[in-house]
């Protein structure tokens, strides 16, 4: 046989009632052909790092295991093929973008499928991009012959040499290779990526049908292409599983020879390290790095905010606020989710910052340090007067701050003084640019370098700030 990776070294007939017809049909593709939602994504500024939420009320699509899986990179919905974060993808990149993209690789997922355009598409990544066959009747396609020549000796038609047609750049089509080919990514669906380990970096995408009723296992290296396809009328579910085991031993078969090359890194593309599964910049409190690929230009410029440090009450378990004792405050981290998604997170038992403040009471007020004015809880607007004490013995100054929130994290002094005050002014705070909840600081400093303070929460409304121009 040819060892050229771009002609047919063999077909398979299909097998009915466990004898083996010459029969090679059409099939319904399912979700094998989802691999050209996401390159479409790709082609507009998504990426295998890209986060989608797969939570109920996204899409009607329903995953092949009836379950939700939360956040995800793009390259595990792929990898695992999960129709519903691939639904979403669709209805953003418009159904007519998707088939424009798929037409070019000689496929539609609107129609039925043969394993031979099921090899010749995926075999185009295969070939980083590049799409090789023949134009048969105005079609390019995949050919199994190479020649004919007539009983003189004539040649009638040679094919040896395949046409190449380029159809993604070098770039995209790594992208999807690398999702694909991914071991670590594509454990979710067969619960284990044994299944597809032929001892080679390969890529493989899977696929079925809402009815179970035909299942796929597309397949490649950069020197092999294998495609199979199971299916069933008798009404019994298929599993995935079928067809990855027979393109399992397949492959292993058709490369036993070969050297176990993988794809090289395009030069338009670049590899950095993110957090998982923001796909974002990791921070600090980031606890899951992953290597990830994109096309130059399109990398993350923005750290991740998924994983947020939280201050809690630890008795409460409740977000401490500036009220809360200090000895009883410890910072923990959380995985932020959207509100749309916390029930899901409730329900599946993901770990997530409480919606809850710490109880909040006011502490007694010390005759030596306080604020008067405002009074606690209060709502105020423009210029705010600050009035009440700053005195007491070893005196040397006060400050007052604000900070924006229950517990701020950042402040900002707003007045100062070197002289005490007892009962009367001690500074204005411009809040004429903002609005909603803030605490208020009186910061008096000793002489022993001691610091007293009184804290109080107003509300800021300012009525300008609501009108539209």
């Amino acid at each position: 046989a040819p060892s050229s990776p771009i002609q047919v070294l063999a077909v398979v007939g299909e097998t009915f009632q466990a004898q083996e017809t010459p029969l090679v049909g059409a099939h319904d593709p399912g979700s094998a052909l989802d691999a050209f939602v996401y390159l479409t994504g790709f082609t507009r500024g998504l990426s295998p790092a890209s986060l989608i939420w797969d939570i109920p009320g996204k899409t009607s699509t329903q995953n092949f295991d009836g379950e939700y899986h939360g956040p995800l990179r793009l390259r595990v919905a792929l990898a695992n093929d999960y129709p519903a974060p691939a639904a979403q993808v669709l209805s953003q990149m418009g159904i007519e973008n998707v088939t424009k993209i798929a037409s070019s690789f000689g496929v539609s997922r609107n129609e039925q499928l043969s394993l031979m355009d099921a090899a010749g598409a995926y075999g185009a990544f295969a070939q980083n991009g590049v799409y090789f066959g023949q134009v048969v009747d105005g079609e390019f396609t995949p050919v199994t012959i190479l020649r004919v020549e007539g009983g003189d000796g004539s040649v009638w038609l040679d094919w040896t040499t395949p046409q190449a047609k380029p159809v993604v750049t070098p770039g995209l089509a790594y992208l999807i290779n690398h999702a694909l080919s991914d071991d670590n990514a594509r454990v979710g669906t067969l619960r284990t990526s044994n299944i597809l380990d032929v001892g080679r970096p390969a890529a493989v995408k899977l696929g079925q049908t809402e009815d179970a009723l035909d299942t796929w296992a597309v397949g490649y290296s950069p020197l092999r292409v294998v495609a199979t396809w199971t299916g069933t009328r008798d009404g019994n579910e298929l599993s995935p599983r079928a067809p990855a085991v027979l393109w399992n031993a397949l492959m292993q078969i058709a490369s036993q020879d070969l050297p176990r090359e993988g794809w090289p890194v395009p030069l338009d593309v670049s590899v950095i390290n993110v957090c998982d599964p923001s796909g974002m910049l990791p921070t600090s409190e980031c606890p899951n790095l992953v290597s990830e690929v994109f096309l130059n230009g399109n990398e993350p410029i923005q750290a991740d905010n998924m994983y947020r440090k939280f201050s809690i009450n630890r008795e409460t378990n409740l977000l401490a606020t500036v009220f809360t004792l200090p000895q009883l405050i410890e910072d923990r981290v959380f995985l932020v989710v959207p509100p749309d998604a916390r029930s899901w997170a409730e329900t599946a038992g993901l770990e997530i910052p409480p919606s809850a403040y710490d109880v909040i009471q006011a502490p007694p007020v010390d005759p030596d340090f306080n604020i008067a004015s405002p009074e606690l809880f209060a709502e105020v607007g423009g210029t705010v007067s600050i009035t009440g004490t700053a005195a007491g013995t070893d005196f040397v100054s006060y400050r007052i701050l604000v900070g924006q929130g229950l517990n701020p994290q950042e402040w900002i002094q707003v007045a100062e003084g070197t002289e005490s005050v007892t009962n009367g002014p001690l500074g204005e705070w411009d809040t004429s640019d903002i609005s909603g909840l803030y605490a208020v600081q009186l910061q008096v400093v000793r002489s022993d370098q001691k610091v007293d303070s009184a804290i109080i929460q107003v509300t800021v409304i300012n009525i300008s700030n609501s009108v539209v121009e």
